[in-house]
C-alpha cells in the first residue's frame, strides 16, 4: 500500500513545454496498491473533463511500457494488470447510452485477454 493520487489523468496534469510542471486535484488521494493507481491512470489517461472517451489499448500499453522504464511491475502486480484495467474500464461504462465508447473499449480489452 502507498499514497496514491486517485485521479491521475490529463485534466489534472499541467505542462511547461514537454515537462510536467504540476499535478492538480488531490481530493481523491488515499492509500492503495500502486498497480491499482497505475491501471486506473492508464484507463483514464486521455480524459479531460466531461464526455471524454477511452484511450486505445495501444496507448495503455505504451503508458505501461513507459512506466516500466522507471520501475518494473512485480510478477504479482503484472498478474493483476489486465484484471484491473478491465475493472476500471467497466466502471466507466455509463448507464443507458454510451456515446463515447467506454463499453466497446472494455469489451475490446476483454477480447484481447480471451484471444491470448
Amino acid at each position: 500500500m502507498q499514497l496514491v493520487h486517485g485521479d491521475f489523468r490529463s485534466a489534472n496534469i499541467l505542462y511547461a513545454g514537454a515537462e510536467v510542471a504540476a499535478i492538480l486535484d488531490f481530493e481523491e488521494a488515499g492509500f492503495d496498491h500502486g498497480v491499482v493507481e497505475l491501471a486506473r491512470s492508464a484507463v483514464m489517461l486521455g480524459t479531460r473533463f466531461r464526455n471524454c472517451g477511452p484511450v486505445s489499448g495501444e496507448v495503455r500499453a505504451e503508458f505501461l511500457s513507459g512506466y516500466q522504464c522507471a520501475r518494473q511491475l512485480t510478477p504479482v502486480e503484472a498478474g493483476w494488470w489486465d484484471a484491473l484495467v478491465l475493472w476500471h474500464a467497466l466502471a466507466l461504462v455509463p448507464p443507458g447510452g454510451d456515446p463515447t465508447g467506454w463499453g466497446p473499449s472494455a469489451l475490446s480489452h476483454l477480447a484481447g485477454l480471451t484471444n491470448r
